[in-house]
């Protein structure tokens, strides 16, 4: 089983959307991955413990397989996201772009080492 580097998931890696140009759907809430592809080819990984969640207040926390984790503000700007984790230090901002987003799905994309990746996650209710 291929093993992701989740460290760099939210590297090209969601509130006032409307405000933000991402549509009538809030991105508030908590979502839980369900499909991951990488340069257009789906990966065949385990997606169980891979969450986002995005507070009304601008703030995220993402969990991924094992422990790993990164927590902080994020702001939107037209269609991207910018994640700051102050997990770390120094502080590491990462960037997603938001390529769809409904009352139940979000799709992201990142880049990693000039890899597309493509993350699908659908609202927990």
């Amino acid at each position: 089983m291929m093993k992701i580097n989740y460290n760099s998931f939210l590297f090209l890696g969601l509130f006032c959307v409307a405000a933000c140009g991402l549509g009538n759907a809030p991105i508030a809430g908590k979502w839980q991955a369900v499909a991951f592809y990488e340069n257009g080819q789906s990966q065949n990984v385990s997606l169980d413990s891979v969450r986002l969640e995005l507070t009304p207040e601008l703030r995220f926390t993402f969990q991924s397989i094992g422990h790993y984790r990164e927590a902080g503000p994020y702001r939107l700007s037209a269609r991207f996201m910018f994640l700051t984790d102050t997990t770390v230090t120094p502080q590491k901002e990462h960037t997603v772009k938001v390529l769809d987003l409904s009352p139940d799905t979000l799709k992201i994309q990142m880049r990693r080492q000039n890899q597309e990746q493509v993350l699908f996650l659908a609202r927990v209710k």
